[in-house]
């Protein structure tokens, strides 16, 4: 496996592979998720079948727009948060930074990310380190030179600094912008909650909550932004996965906001994923670590 392609800078550009981890891996059966779904703070408890069947669709979408899919194996030291493979990396065009997760339970998927890395022969760029934090799902591309990262109960000041200093050895800038309290630390709020790019220079985002600094910048790059809807907040309206600058999957249930991102001409996918994505509040992008975008 040491010819995977790898290597983005971007949001949007054509996803190409993706490291996935599915519920026959992550959830494993319906008894581990009875055991541990209350003490991860998910929303309810997944039903065990229904969320592989909700997985092969999402699975059925991706094949169809030619993304080469890696699978994270089953391990012993992981949780059910664990298929949500985005948080413990953040990738790059020059390999990957592993992360240092916020929420204690997810610490060991970092492990394992960093072992199937080596594996498959993709490099580390570096990683955070000690009582630095930093969740793949805090961090986003802006340009391609611009990578922008939330301040939030999952990523610290300390992991702000050392992902800066990482990225400055590639020329890459990173601002820092501080997330709300929202519901407090125990749910979870990623900046990728509140912003999800759709191409270059049209991105989705939750106005109410997103930090003015990122607004911001965001007009001053000459970006434009649309809002979702504010019903479809809960439903994970603002996690938007883009296969490529033209097209981007959605949670179904989020109409209004499919409405809106139509109407700025781009396709949307809609799937089903209650048990996979709602109930442990990680959508689509969530659900992906991309590692090549092309």
């Amino acid at each position: 496996m040491n010819n995977i392609k790898y290597g983005l800078n971007s949001n949007v550009s054509t996803l190409k592979t993706v490291l996935l981890k599915n519920p026959q891996a992550a959830f494993k059966s319906q008894k581990t998720i009875d055991l541990q779904w209350q003490d991860l703070n998910f929303i309810d408890k997944p039903d065990f079948k229904k969320s592989v069947t909700q997985y092969e669709n999402f699975i059925d979408i991706l094949n169809d727009n030619n993304v080469e899919i890696l699978y994270i194996p089953e391990d012993e030291i992981t949780s059910l948060d664990s298929i949500y493979t985005h948080d413990p990396i953040f990738m790059t065009p020059n390999g990957a930074v592993i992360g240092n997760m916020g929420k204690t339970q997810r610490k060991p998927e970092t492990i394992m990310m960093k072992n199937y890395l080596n594996e498959i022969g993709v490099p580390i760029l570096g990683e955070i380190i000690n009582d630095a934090t930093l969740e793949g799902g805090d961090v986003i591309w802006i340009d391609e030179k611009t990578v922008a990262a939330g301040l939030t109960y999952r990523t610290n000041n300390k992991g702000i600094d050392q992902l800066r200093k990482i990225l400055s050895t590639i020329s890459i800038e990173v601002i820092s912008v501080d997330l709300p309290h929202w519901n407090g630390p125990v749910d979870v709020l990623h900046l990728m909650s509140l912003i999800s790019p759709l191409n270059e220079n049209l991105f989705l985002i939750y106005k109410k909550l997103l930090p003015i600094s990122l607004l911001k910048l965001l007009k001053k790059l000459d970006i434009k932004t649309i809002s979702i809807a504010d019903e479809d907040y809960d439903s994970l309206g603002c996690n938007v996965l883009p296969l490529s600058t033209t097209k981007c999957l959605i949670t179904s249930g989020n109409n209004k906001t499919c409405k809106i991102i139509e109407e700025n001409g781009i396709e949307v996918i809609e799937f089903q994923a209650s048990e996979i994505c709602y109930k442990g509040s990680g959508g689509p992008t969530c659900l992906t670590r991309p590692i090549y975008r092309k």
